[in-house]
């Protein structure tokens, strides 16, 4: 099996020299150049999403904010719709969303049940960012809110992925991330498949930066970038697959 791994899989001879890869060379050189391009082909689609955020954003942050009836109308493509509901908060079921940085610190984004006047479902509103205490293992102290108006702009939950399971039956809630269906029977009401960010200048709330540009973790350019290195990557490889099978006639060649 080593001496037919070791066979060169071609033999190109051209201006004194031999190019004779061995069969492994080849399959651990595919391997590595496919696995880069394919990075890299990632990394172009994330910029390209990335850039429909910031257009759809633009878009509709000027809009007048529209009523949760009309907002339930629009379909599943909801994000970044202005929105203003009246209502009550359960402050009973805050919960808080883990694993949240902001300016290079950790801490966690606070979502807080609401129910609109009239309605059976609640909508869960982030109300912003909290630091993390010094000991880990606690949650921070966050006052009760009080408004029985929100404003602010609508978001679909996140639904990337994490390591290990959640405890729902912790109170308050700490989570990794937003699992609609699992919070609401952990909380034991239904909740709406959107959230609220509410407003930077609504009251109840902690620090917010809603703008893509503040909140994404990467921007489209820098998606670029890391798209350019895993290409650069790949050729790296090609060449120094060539270069190092590539002998002078007479040479070491597997002749």
């Amino acid at each position: 099996m080593r001496a037919f791994l070791q066979q060169p899989l071609i033999t190109l001879k051209f201006a004194g020299r031999v190019f004779a890869p061995p069969r492994y060379g080849v399959v651990l050189a595919m391997l590595g150049i496919v696995c880069f391009c394919r990075l890299a082909g990632w990394q172009l689609q994330r910029a390209v999403e990335k850039e429909v955020m910031q257009a759809r954003y633009a878009a509709r942050a000027h809009e007048a904010p529209l009523s949760l009836a009309v907002v339930l109308q629009q379909g599943p493509d909801v994000a970044d719709f202005p929105i203003e509901i009246h209502g009550r908060f359960d402050n009973s079921r805050t919960l808080f969303l883990d694993n949240q940085p902001h300016e290079e610190q950790s801490g966690f984004h606070v979502y807080t049940p609401f129910l609109p006047d009239g309605d059976t479902q609640f909508i869960l509103v982030n109300r912003g960012w909290v630091a993390r205490a010094q000991n880990a293992g606690l949650l921070p102290v966050v006052p009760a809110a009080a408004a029985v108006e929100v404003s602010g702009t609508l978001a679909m939950p996140s639904a990337f992925f994490t390591v290990g399971q959640t405890d729902y039956r912790q109170r308050p809630l700490r989570v990794p991330r937003l699992e609609m269906d699992q919070l609401s029977r952990a909380l034991g009401v239904e909740l709406r498949p959107f959230v609220v960010r509410l407003d930077p200048a609504a009251p109840d709330g902690f620090v917010r930066s809603w703008n893509p540009a503040d909140v994404l973790a990467m921007g489209p350019e820098k998606h670029r970038a890391y798209a350019f290195q895993w290409f650069a990557l790949a050729a790296a490889v090609l060449v120094l697959f060539i270069v190092v099978n590539l002998r002078k006639t007479g040479a070491n060649s597997h002749e």
